[in-house]
C-alpha cells in the first residue's frame, strides 16, 4: 500500500502557478501526473459541526414497568452503545423523564466521561441528550415501548476543519506545510495509476494505485475560488480556456 501524497495550499497564486496543464500532464503545486492515469476523484467541502440533540418524549407510563432505549456514539474511532433504563415508580411522565435523564448522566460520568460524550437535560416530559463538541455522531434507538417517542436533531460531524486535519497528521508531502488551526479547507482525493520502480519479469515497470490528496484553504479569496473552479472543470472534463492555460491540452491527449 502506497502512502497518500498530500498537498496543502494555504496561499494561492493569481496565475497558473498552482495548476498547470500541458501535453496531457497535470501539475498541481509542482506535482505532476498524466491526465489519463486519473481514474477517480472525490471532492469534500468544509462542513461545520452540528451537535446531535436527540429527544425522548415520555408518555404516560405504567408504575412498576421498566422503560429503556439505546444511545450510540462514535468516540475516537470506537462505537459506544449503552442501554438507558429506568423503572416508573408512578404514572407520571415527568417522573419517568427525570429518572431517564439521571440514568444518562450516570453513563456520561462513567470513566471520566470516556464512555459517553454528551450532556442530558429533562424538561417536563422530554429528555434531550446533547453531544459534546467533536462527538456529533450520536443517536438514540430501540425504545422499549410506545410510551417513549424518539426524535430530535441528528448531529453532523465537522469536515475539513484545520484543527481536525492537524489531528489527523495531514502534512504537505513536499514542503511540509501544515493546515492552519481555525481555518477550513476544500479537499480533493484523486486516485491515480502510476508506475513505481522496476522489477518482476524482464524488469518491467507496473502501474500501482496512488492517492493524491489536495487541501485548499478556503480563506484564499479570489485566487482560491479560481483554482477550485479550474480543478472542478478539469475533473469534469470541461474544455475551458483561462487566461493562463487551456484545459484542452490535457483532455485531447
Amino acid at each position: 500500500m502506497n502512502l497518500p501524497i498530500e498537498i496543502v495550499l494555504n496561499t494561492f497564486q493569481p496565475t497558473a502557478a498552482d495548476l498547470d496543464v500541458a501535453g496531457g500532464v497535470v501539475t498541481i503545486d509542482e506535482y505532476s501526473f498524466p491526465w489519463k492515469k486519473l481514474f477517480s476523484a472525490e471532492k469534500q467541502l468544509a462542513v461545520a459541526e452540528t451537535p446531535a440533540a436527540p429527544t425522548i418524549t415520555v408518555g404516560t407510563p405504567v408504575a412498576g414497568t421498566e422503560y429503556f432505549f439505546y444511545v450510540s456514539q462514535w468516540i475516537d474511532g470506537s462505537l459506544e452503545q449503552h442501554r438507558i433504563a429506568a423503572t416508573a415508580t408512578t404514572a407520571s411522565a415527568n417522573d419517568l423523564a427525570t429518572a431517564l435523564d439521571a440514568a444518562v448522566d450516570v453513563i456520561a460520568a462513567a470513566g471520566g466521561g470516556s464512555r459517553l460524550k454528551a450532556t442530558s437535560a429533562a424538561a417536563t416530559n422530554v429528555v434531550t441528550i446533547t453531544s459534546e463538541a467533536g462527538y456529533a455522531n450520536l443517536s438514540v434507538s430501540n425504545a422499549s415501548s410506545s410510551v417513549l417517542t424518539l426524535g430530535g436533531v441528528a448531529g453532523v460531524s465537522a469536515k475539513n476543519a484545520g484543527t481536525d486535519l492537524l489531528a489527523e497528521n495531514v502534512k504537505d508531502s513536499f514542503d511540509g506545510d501544515l493546515p492552519i488551526s481555525g481555518d477550513t479547507y476544500t479537499s480533493y482525493e484523486l486516485t491515480l495509476m502510476l508506475p513505481k520502480g522496476s522489477g518482476g519479469f524482464n524488469e518491467q515497470t507496473s502501474d500501482q494505485e496512488h492517492t493524491l490528496k489536495l487541501y485548499l484553504n478556503d480563506g484564499g479569496g479570489a485566487n482560491y475560488t479560481a483554482l477550485v473552479g479550474d480543478i472542478d472543470n478539469l475533473l469534469a472534463g470541461v474544455d475551458a480556456t483561462t487566461a493562463a492555460w487551456d484545459f484542452s491540452d490535457a483532455l485531447a491527449v
